[in-house]
């Protein structure tokens, strides 16, 4: 017999989406399926026969804001789930700067204390890269949680604050799916045969197969039995120092307990092997209805940085496949200012990132129903999981609330548009400007950040002086500068705002250019 049983998203305490016909799916014997919506007195129903052992039915649209009972029925059996809330689920996924727990970012005590709200709930897809006996046992037990003090410690904080905004502002349950894994590559998300569509995707896949070698799957986990050793003895360290001192910055952890040990050893059920997540993780949960995707990753791919735009563009589409829906809105983050301490004491950090953020616009762009959230102020010196996450979920629900709501605000800040050469000045002409730029910060961070050069040659520091909505850029190195740059760096200031509050985003005038110079 193949038990009768829903899919192991589908639980107590979820949240429905609302405005779109809801899937529900599982297995069973033959026979047929009856799934009801039960709220208010009233009953929607749908039904479907079961099919080689599974079935799938679809219930017509539901209202928001609603709170009731999903009933699921076949001939001898009867599944009830209770305290079902109607709204509008995300779905949040990237590596660690997405994973980071509510608990663990900036004043996440505080933030916890305060999160009790019975409209945001979250569900956690099972962390595992395999889909064993372990892995259905772990998902078996799982099920939506109510956002509390109690349930919320290990909520995505990035997902938390976008949530707790959208729900303060619209007004209906929200719900995240939450679905990230640090240290992740672009490629962990998606499915072989979407990776072998493109040069960009079979590369990733090659280089990993060149790290695993003739690694049996024995001699890798061999390999991480060690490096779990390795990792354990370094986080006891760094917890025992911490203990000590709770706000030692990150330049004195590294230095005085070492670095994080990474990478993981390379093998074909890791989680970091292209394809493991989107089998184990993205397929586990689509296509249960949800209103968008947020998305904050790339700190794994910047050797990778010249693919970047391509494999968004592949990953897009295939989540969108995925939930058979290509209109559903996808939210992501700009990869904002990083450097280790080693690095800026090389004096030469690598300007790979500068390229990831420039990736990631021209990503945005390509993208139809997408938006990108600037973060590059939000940054930390030494430190690449910044603790800010309130920051990047209230900008990331900027974008929601303009783009997919249909809000008239604010969600973008000034972006290069074009240059104008002036004599012995540049004039920069930016988007997005129409409330003014500013400076924010000291004379210095203003003086280190702006870049000019002429048609050929190198780049130079410049002032710059806001005039307008413009900005022109001088050097009296230079008689007739062509090209500027802004915070074209991996770590540096970022003085130039909106006075709306936006931080301009990072550029280059000339795309065409060598990154290393």
């Amino acid at each position: 017999m193949i038990p009768f049983k829903a899919a192991s998203i589908f639980s107590d305490d979820m949240i429905l989406q609302h405005g779109k016909p809801v899937p529900v799916w599982g297995t069973g014997d033959a026979g047929s399926v009856c799934v009801i919506w039960e709220s208010e007195g009233k009953c929607l129903k749908a039904e479907t026969a079961v099919r080689s052992g599974k079935w799938n039915v679809f219930l017509p649209p539901l209202s928001a804001g609603l709170k009731g009972n999903l009933v699921i029925k076949n001939d001898s059996n009867e599944i009830r789930f209770t305290n079902v809330l109607t709204g509008d689920v995300w779905f949040a996924g990237g590596q660690s700067n997405m994973e980071m727990e509510l608990i663990n970012c900036k004043d996440g005590n505080a933030e916890l204390a305060a999160c009790a709200n019975q409209n945001i709930r979250f569900y956690q897809v099972v962390k595992r890269a395999v889909i064993d006996d372990d892995y259905l046992r772990e998902e078996a037990a799982g099920k939506w949680q109510v956002c509390s003090p109690d349930t919320a410690s290990i909520l995505s904080a990035a997902a938390y604050f976008f949530v707790q905004k959208i729900n303060r502002e619209i007004g209906i349950p929200v719900g995240i799916i939450n679905c990230s894994w640090g240290g992740t590559s672009i490629s962990a998300w998606m499915s072989r045969q979407q990776l072998e569509k493109s040069k960009a995707g079979k590369r990733f896949i090659d280089d990993y197969n060149n790290r695993i070698g003739g690694k049996t799957d024995e001699q890798y986990n061999a390999a991480m039995e060690e490096y779990v050793m390795e990792w354990q003895a370094w986080d006891e360290r760094v917890r025992r120092r911490k203990e000590k001192e709770p706000d030692v910055s990150n330049e004195i952890l590294n230095r005085e307990c070492g670095q994080c040990p990474w990478p993981q050893p390379a093998g074909r059920t890791s989680p970091y092997c292209p394809v493991n997540l989107h089998t184990a993780r993205i397929k586990r949960t689509a296509p249960f209805a949800i209103k968008g995707f947020l998305y904050y990753q790339g700190e794994e791919d910047d050797q990778r940085a010249d693919d970047y735009r391509e494999m968004m563009y592949y990953l897009v589409n295939q989540w969108r496949n995925d939930w058979n829906d290509q209109s559903l809105p996808f939210l992501f983050v700009q990869l904002p200012m990083y450097a280790s301490s080693e690095e800026m004491a090389s004096g030469c950090p690598s300007r790979l990132w500068c390229l990831m953020r420039e990736q990631q616009y021209l990503a945005s762009l390509d993208i139809a129903n997408s938006g990108l959230s600037v973060i590059i102020d939000c940054g930390e010196f030494d430190n690449i999981h910044p603790l800010d996450k309130k920051t990047v979920g209230l900008r990331l629900a900027l974008q929601a609330l303009k783009k997919v709501y249909g809000k008239e605000i604010d969600a973008d800040g000034p972006v290069f548009d074009w240059a104008e050469a002036q004599e012995n000045t540049l004039r920069i002409h930016f988007k997005n400007a129409e409330s003014g730029l500013e400076f924010r910060g000291s004379k210095d961070d203003i003086a280190s950040i702006f870049e000019a050069a002429e048609a050929d040659g190198s780049y130079f520091p410049a002032k710059a002086v806001i005039d307008g909505n413009a900005v022109v850029i001088h050097c009296e190195k230079l008689r007739h500068p062509q090209r500027a740059r802004y915070a074209w760096v991996k770590f540096g200031a970022t003085p130039l705002f909106a006075k709306n509050g936006f931080p301009v985003m990072p550029f280059r005038t000339n795309r065409n250019e060598s990154t290393d110079e």
